[in-house]
């Protein structure tokens, strides 16, 4: 069920949107300029393939929570559809909500600590803290909470 946008949540999404945008456009450039330099011009482009996985790690978790703010993530609901009991449904709507809360508190929390302790790692190419690569986790997790607070919110309050 698409989460009726409120518009600071939207006026926070909309740059991430942007981003995703720039970086989807960057990994079709750097993939493409990779291939032309190896097999044209015979010349092997080092630190490629890192930055292309970097970004599509960013692109995966940071375009999961815009996903999950457009209304667009998977659900499946064909338990719910099922449920006659209008209050029985909204029991397990919340629920759901809640359960989606914990596990991006775990994902947070877990995820910063994955972080912190591979920051000090150097990435084989780029030669940047590993832990940039693992902080999108957590950042996906904490963007989509708002969210989810906003779809427990109007559950809550639907009639």
């Amino acid at each position: 069920m698409p989460v009726r946008k409120s518009s600071l949540l939207e006026r926070a999404f909309r740059p991430l949107e942007v981003l995703l945008a720039i970086s989807i456009i960057a990994v079709f450039i750097e993939v493409l300029a990779e291939v032309a330099a190896r097999y044209l011009l015979h010349l092997p482009v080092p630190w490629g393939a890192e930055v292309s996985q970097t970004l599509l790690v960013w692109i995966t978790f940071l375009g999961a929570a815009l996903a999950l703010f457009c209304g667009e993530h998977m659900a499946i609901n064909l338990l719910l559809d099922r449920i006659s009991s209008a209050k029985v449904r909204k029991s397990l709507e919340v629920a759901g909500e809640l359960a989606i809360l914990a596990f991006l508190m775990v994902g947070i929390f877990g995820g910063s600590q994955v972080v912190l302790r591979t920051w000090s790692m150097q990435t084989t190419a780029l030669q940047i803290p590993a832990g940039i690569l693992y902080l999108a986790f957590p950042l996906g997790c904490f963007l989509m909470v708002p969210v989810v607070l906003r779809s427990l919110y109007l559950k809550i309050r639907k009639e």
